[in-house]
């Protein structure tokens, strides 16, 4: 049944989301993926959303706990001419050496592993001392009545979206667990459960 499940969420990823690419993803997507820098590790890569915004000399490793996923990943890089290299792995534990990336990149990630701490320690581990970690994630929202709505979605929107919580505290994650918040930039899409929005830069003490 998860594998099932698993193979659904493939199949329909890149056409659910085909508005929200079209809208606002497309500056955020250019902002955090196509700043990034020397050796890049993307974990939760998805279908590849990410892979027409890098530069060019990009040197990538992409990560995704859902084969299906890799497999149109793979396909998608194949169709652009991009050289990558993928593993099948989750964020909570990144089989890479302490200071392995220059780069981390995630986007519409930590809302749906299975340990955001456990995942942002692991970001924090694999980055050389200086290095940044890229992020564009939706957050809990503000507000009382807000946050109870985001709540009480949560159990539904879990189960409609592969394991999506659109309740979690991502900036505060960050900040806690071996990273610097330097710059982020918020803005507002989607239905409600997944809004607000938030895209920044963290980075490693040197």
């Amino acid at each position: 049944m998860f594998r099932l499940r698993q193979r659904a969420f493939a199949f329909g990823y890149d056409f659910l989301a085909g508005s929200a690419e079209r809208g606002p993803y497309r500056e955020f997507r250019e902002y955090v993926a196509g700043q990034a820098r020397g050796h890049i590790l993307e974990i939760g890569a998805g279908t590849g959303a990410n892979l027409g915004y890098y530069p060019a000399d990009a040197d990538l490793t992409l990560s995704d706990p859902n084969p299906f996923m890799l497999k149109r990943l793979e396909r998608k890089a194949l169709e652009q001419g991009i050289s990558i290299r993928t593993d099948h792995f989750a964020g909570e534990e990144l089989p890479y050496d302490d200071g392995s990336f220059d780069t981390v990149v995630s986007t519409l990630v930590m809302c749906s592993v299975n340990d955001p701490a456990a995942s942002i320690a692991e970001i924090a581990r694999v980055l050389k001392p200086g290095g940044e970690f890229r992020f564009m994630e939706h957050i809990r929202g503000e507000g009382l009545i807000r946050e109870r709505f985001q709540d009480l979605m949560t159990p539904v929107w879990r189960a409609i979206g592969d394991g999506c919580h659109p309740n979690r505290t991502t900036v505060s994650t960050i900040s806690q667990n071996g990273l610097e918040i330097t710059e982020t930039r918020q803005f507002s899409f989607g239905p409600y459960p997944i809004r607000p929005h938030i895209a920044g830069v963290a980075r490693k003490a040197a």
